[in-house]
């Protein structure tokens, strides 16, 4: 293998706040939290509840892929408050019932940092003196919660 010359370039890594994922809101050990958010989307209307609805898939399915399928797992995981388990319900208010049991989170909101480089597998298709890399990042985000987050690139000769 040949060596490499490295220098320092203006590159600089900043955490995007923007980038974000569908996460668990849990209430713990407040069964009537709970009840009083299920309460309150009982008390709409089935018009209302539809709107609600609707805007809330508008303003999140851009940034989820599967907003919907998420929602309904939340309901799944939350229908114990309801009496009969909210088998009644509309597909649209179990849906608004798991939304409200959604929150979004940022891994990358407070900070990125620990960078680590190794070679991509796939080097197929780059210009002579070119290397594709993965680069893992430690992300603290909301709450100072860690995680591990991963880009690509590609270094170049020059």
């Amino acid at each position: 293998m040949s060596n490499m010359e490295v220098r320092r370039t203006d590159v600089v890594l900043k955490a995007n706040p923007s980038r974000v994922l569908l996460r668990a809101f849990t209430l713990v050990n407040s069964e009537e939290r709970n009840r009083k958010i299920i309460s309150r989307v009982l008390s709409l209307s089935e018009a209302e509840v539809e709107a609600e609805l609707e805007r809330v898939l508008k303003k999140f399915s851009h940034r989820h892929r599967d907003a919907r399928r998420f929602f309904a797992e939340r309901f799944q995981q939350n229908h114990f408050h309801l009496p009969e388990g909210g088998a009644s319900l509309s597909e649209a208010r179990q849906l608004l019932i798991g939304a409200y049991f959604t929150m979004e989170y940022s891994p990358e909101a407070a900070a990125l940092f620990n960078p680590s480089l190794v070679w991509h597998p796939d080097q197929s298709g780059l210009p002579p003196g070119a290397r594709r890399f993965i680069l893992s990042l430690r992300a603290t985000g909301e709450g100072h919660i860690s995680s591990l987050v991963f880009r690509t690139g590609v270094i170049t000769a020059d």
